[in-house]
C-alpha cells in the first residue's frame, strides 16, 4: 500500500499537499473535514510539501472550509435532486465515495490523469466504497477525451464536481466543460467553488508558486470563472460564502486567529461583506 517517499513521486505535489491538508484537519479535535485516508494518500511527502509551504496552517483551515461545504451540498444535491450520477472531474486524491454517506447505488465516476488513478486505487484497494465507483483516466483539454467523459456520465440525471479545479484550467477549456457537460449526458447540477482576486491576495494564494507553477496560461482570473458558467446557461441555486458562512462550522477558530493577530499588532482586516468567494450549485435549466 503506497504510503509515501518516492512511491508517490508521480503524484502532483498539489494533489498529495491538498491531501495532506485534509489530513492535518483530521487530527485536529476542531478539524473541518474527518478524513481517515488523507493520510496515507498524502503520505511522508505530501506532509513535508505542506509543512514547507509558508502560512500552511491557514491554507489548511481554507481547504479544510471547502471539503466541508462541499461534502455538505454533495449530501443535499443527491438527496433533493434525485442524483443517479456523480461525475468528480479533476478528482485528485478526493475520499467522499468511501467516507460519506452515500446511496449504495449513486454511481461515482472520478476523472483524472492515469498517474493520479493509479495511485490512489493502489492505495484505497482494501477498503470499499459506499457507492459505485468508477474511474477514467482523460485530460479535459482534449475534445475527444472530453466527449468520452461526458457520454461515459450517460443520461441519468447528473452532479458534476470540479472541486479546486478550474482556476488551474485554460479559460476555453472552462468554456468548453461548461458547454458540453449539459448537452453530452444527464448533468444538470454543478458543485465548484471559485475565489475573488482581493480573498486569493488576503491569504496570499495570489503569490504561492505551488499554485502559480501550474495554473495554465490563458487561466480566468479570480471570479471569472463565473461568468463563464453563467454564459453557457447555469444559474446559481446555492451559495456558502467563506467570508459569512464560515462562522457556522468554525466560528471558534476563527475568533481564535483574529485575537491572536491582534495580541501581536497585527490586525486581521476583515473581507468585504459581498465578497463572493466560496463553493457553488449551479443548475442547468
Amino acid at each position: 500500500m503506497p504510503s509515501g517517499g518516492d512511491q508517490i513521486l508521480h503524484v502532483s505535489d498539489t494533489a498529495v499537499m491538498v491531501a495532506a491538508c485534509r489530513a492535518v484537519e483530521t487530527a485536529r479535535p476542531d478539524g473541518l473535514v474527518r478524513d481517515p485516508f488523507a493520510e496515507r494518500l498524502a503520505g511522508a511527502r505530501g506532509m513535508a510539501i505542506l509543512r514547507g509551504v509558508p502560512g500552511w496552517r491557514l491554507m489548511c483551515f481554507g481547504v479544510g472550509i471547502r471539503s466541508r461545504f462541499v461534502d455538505d451540498l454533495v449530501n443535499q444535491t443527491v438527496a433533493e435532486q434525485g442524483i443517479g450520477t456523480v461525475l468528480s472531474v479533476g478528482a485528485g486524491l478526493d475520499t467522499r465515495p468511501w467516507r460519506l454517506d452515500l446511496p449504495p447505488d449513486l454511481r461515482w465516476i472520478e476523472v483524472d490523469f492515469p498517474d493520479v488513478i493509479g495511485h490512489k486505487a493502489a492505495a484505497m484497494a482494501p477498503e470499499k466504497p459506499k457507492c459505485r465507483l468508477e474511474h477514467v483516466a482523460a485530460d479535459l483539454a482534449g475534445a475527444s477525451e472530453r466527449q468520452a467523459v461526458f457520454e461515459a456520465a450517460g443520461a441519468a440525471p447528473g452532479l458534476m464536481i470540479t472541486e479546486g479545479l478550474l482556476l488551474y484550467l485554460p479559460a476555453r477549456t472552462v468554456e468548453a466543460i461548461a458547454a458540453e457537460s449539459a448537452a453530452l449526458s444527464g448533468i444538470r447540477y454543478w458543485l465548484l467553488d471559485a475565489s475573488s482576486l482581493n480573498l486569493a491576495r488576503r491569504m496570499g494564494l495570489d503569490s504561492r508558486k505551488s499554485i502559480q507553477n501550474v495554473r495554465a496560461p490563458g487561466h480566468l482570473v479570480g471570479l471569472q470563472v463565473l461568468e463563464a458558467v453563467r454564459r453557457h446557461g447555469w444559474t446559481q441555486m446555492r451559495f456558502r460564502s467563506y467570508t459569512r458562512d464560515s462562522m457556522e462550522v468554525a466560528a471558534g477558530r476563527i475568533r481564535a486567529a483574529v485575537e491572536s493577530f491582534a495580541a501581536a499588532g497585527t490586525p486581521l482586516p476583515a473581507p468585504p461583506p459581498d465578497d463572493r468567494s466560496g463553493v457553488y450549485l449551479f443548475r442547468h435549466l
